[in-house]
């Protein structure tokens, strides 16, 4: 089996297992992703420092939605 494919069923396992058997799974990795991060520190502080903006309006924010209108807007003033 390939990397890939065991980690595409555990993905599935793992969606439809019940609680005891995720957190059996859990247990047995736990100590590994508390030491593990996506983001480095400055990337998590960055993060939620733009967050905390977004939050309390100092950036705007647009959905994907608006922002799919708004480049449209600007492809059709733009002759794009």
């Amino acid at each position: 089996m390939t990397f890939e494919a065991a980690k595409e069923k555990l993905h599935r396992y793992l969606d439809h297992a019940d609680r005891d058997k995720v957190m059996a799974i859990y247990t047995l990795v736990s100590s590994e992703i508390e030491q593990s991060s996506i983001y480095d520190e400055e990337t998590v502080k960055m993060l939620k420092t733009r967050r905390e903006h977004m939050l309390s309006g100092k950036e705007r924010v647009l959905t994907l939605e608006q922002m799919k209108e708004s480049l449209n807007n600007h492809h059709t003033r733009n002759g794009v």
